[in-house]
């Protein structure tokens, strides 16, 4: 059946010069945000490659993506991506000053392999973008050609224009089986529509379409698939290197020349055995006495979290790390780690979305599927949630199953990238009582610690867990608290509740 047939318009330029099945596994299907990760392939493939997560606090801005030392132009192309769709949102979400009001967009990006072998690596990345009225995701899939040390689009994975045209044709004609896609959308599809092209276990080329680009937002988020059998005589030699390195993805072979730079890399991590706990407390700390301030890490574990626990240690400085799904479950030691030394881990989701943003189903999935990873690494769930950006309500809070954790002192050490600074910030502001915000993702903020940890040390502190601070047994599931009270004055829901 020709598209032409349904939309009444010309045909798409180019008909199939292969016989054209469209069988029962081909079609669109609805693409749910909270599943992407869980198609992807475990980053350990490749041995040097590591993802940097990187947050703007102020603008709800987060975004990962991966950096690979063998292949410069993984990380150039992604970080040109990443600038880019910056620019364009800051340009759509700009703070109306004279009417009072504050940021409300967001900018999450967060990348995924879909295909890995010796000769090809595949990633695709997903951005989801709010600017105060309506939001939706986008994708686009970068193919790295490992011989050459170069960048590829989807149209790169096929052999000529002529194929790339058929190729089109089947993916307008899979397309127009879901009623709410609208045909005449898909005639004379421009390249950037079909910029993210993978391909499933069987072969399948699938077809990544962003929001409201071939529906209404009310569908989400489509794929199209195209059967094996239509595309595999359309691709290209790389092509079909990248259609192998999808059905059976192959680790990929660290070159001699890259081991030393992997070992100084690897170097900032912590190492798989777990060292001895920090020396245990003769007495239970009083805060209604003491001085006790709570230091937080948000967005970790990341490639420094390992000095970082090396510097609490020496110091007998227990602290609260807040993870990320993906972060926590690719270092499962580092979470043992912080266990065994006196820490404590609590829950900031998988995607570090904002939650007021997403629906009931999505919240409980973004700190379900990060209680599981957590749970995997240390035996059990987080009994703390930090939302994403500090952004909750109502009904966030009664979703979180868990005391909802903010802060009164921030350091904006996302903002400064500077030690110096961030040592200023955390001294000038900590009082008896404070929770402290920093992120353990910045090698800044690492760097900047154990000047705090003397400087507050200096000044009387004594440095608990949040749940320590608080009073575990005072904490309530659905409150929020941001610091507890002054010493003597009530309780710390009521003195701490934000």
């Amino acid at each position: 059946m020709a598209l032409s047939l349904i939309t009444g318009c010309a045909p798409i330029a180019g008909s199939p010069t292969t016989p054209l099945d469209i069988s029962s596994s081909e079609g669109v299907l609805p693409t749910p945000e909270n599943e992407q990760y869980k198609d992807s392939l475990p980053l350990s493939l490749i041995p040097d490659l590591h993802s940097v997560d990187q947050s703007d606090e102020d603008h709800h801005i987060f975004t990962r993506h991966f950096e690979v030392a063998s292949l410069s132009s993984v990380g150039e192309a992604q970080r040109a991506l990443i600038e880019s769709k910056r620019v364009e949102f800051d340009r759509n979400n700009i703070q109306d000053v004279s009417a009072g009001s504050g940021i409300s967009g967001e900018l999450n990006i967060r990348s995924y392999l879909s295909a890995v072998s010796t000769h090809i690596i595949g990633i695709k990345t997903i951005t989801y973008e709010f600017a105060g009225a309506s939001g939706g995701n986008s994708f686009i899939t970068q193919w790295f050609d490992t011989s050459n040390n170069t960048m590829h689009s989807s149209r790169d994975l096929f052999a000529g224009e002529e194929q790339w045209d058929d190729f089109r044709e089947y993916v307008a004609l899979a397309a127009t089986k879901n009623p709410e896609v609208i045909a005449e959308d898909l005639v004379n599809m421009s390249n950037e529509l079909l910029d993210s092209v993978n391909f499933d276990a069987q072969g399948n080329a699938t077809i990544d379409f962003d929001d409201y680009s071939i529906a209404p937002g009310s569908a989400g988020s489509l794929t199209v698939t195209v059967p094996s059998q239509n595309v595999v005589p359309l691709l290209s030699p790389l092509g079909v290197l990248a259609r192998n390195a999808a059905m059976s993805p192959a680790p990929r072979s660290l070159i001699s020349s890259v081991a030393p730079l992997l070992e100084t890399l690897q170097s900032t991590e912590s190492p798989a055995s777990v060292s001895p706990p920090l020396p245990a407390k003769t007495e239970r700390v009083d805060c209604s006495k003491a001085k006790c301030v709570a230091l937080t890490f948000d967005d970790g574990p990341g490639p420094k979290t390992g000095k970082l626990l090396d510097d609490l240690k020496k110091a007998n400085a227990p602290a609260t790390f807040f993870v990320v799904g993906p972060n926590a479950k690719n270092r499962p030691e580092i979470l043992k780690r912080m266990i065994a030394e006196g820490h404590e881990v609590g829950n900031h989701t998988w995607n570090h979305r904002s939650l007021p943003s997403l629906n009931s189903a999505k919240i409980r999935s973004e700190i379900d599927r990060t209680n599981e990873a957590i749970a995997a690494a240390i035996g059990e769930p987080a009994s703390l949630l930090r939302p994403p950006y500090g952004a909750h309500d109502s009904i966030t809070d009664r979703l979180a199953q868990a005391p909802v954790i903010l802060w009164d002192v921030d350091t904006l050490d996302w903002k400064y990238r500077n030690a110096d600074k961030v040592v200023a910030e955390t001294i000038s502001q900590t009082r008896p009582g404070s929770i402290v915000l920093m992120h353990d993702i910045h090698a800044s903020t690492v760097a900047a610690v154990p000047r705090i940890l003397s400087q507050l040390k200096a000044k009387g502190y004594t440095f608990v867990t949040v749940s320590e601070l608080l009073g575990k047994e005072n904490l309530k599931s659905g409150e929020t608290y941001s610091r507890a009270p002054s010493t003597g004055k009530g309780s710390a829901k009521n003195g701490g509740k934000k």
